[in-house]
């Protein structure tokens, strides 16, 4: 089974909770061939976050921020074409909810280095900053 839920709180704390989450291990029954009989072993909780993050920088770095985040499948890499029609819904229901744009088209460019091994990242929206009185973007 799984069980999808909402965490909210200070940042370590939510660490904490999940870090031991992670750690349990359950009672499971299986076996590898229907006609075999069932062998006793335990199996760790797996846990997975679907998370969803803002981020704030200049705007001058559009693109590199995109190409960082998104990649250059630009956030499509959802082989499951009923689970990426899905997500679209998911992701419009959030964006109109916070007043975002859409994802714009972006230009490929050079990525920051950051470690995106096992992460997969679907854009949902975009705004642009507020402009401060002394003229400059308020990320």
């Amino acid at each position: 089974m799984h069980l999808y839920f909402i965490t909210r709180g200070i940042k370590n704390s939510v660490d904490q909770f999940i870090t031991e989450l992670q750690g349990k291990y359950l009672p499971f029954q299986y076996r590898d061939k229907a006609d075999q009989p069932y062998q006793k072993t335990m199996l760790q909780l797996a846990v997975r976050p679907i998370q969803l993050w803002e981020l704030g920088f200049p705007k001058e770095h559009k693109d590199v921020i995109l190409n960082t985040i998104l990649g250059q499948d630009r956030g499509e890499g959802v082989r499951d074409k009923g689970l990426w029609k899905w997500l679209q819904k998911i992701c419009w229901g959030v964006r109109k909810a916070l007043k975002l744009e859409s994802i714009p088209p972006y230009v490929e460019t050079p990525m920051l280095s950051v470690n995106r091994i096992n992460v997969q990242t679907i854009g949902v929206g975009i705004k642009e900053d507020y402009m401060t009185p002394q003229g400059t973007e308020g990320i």
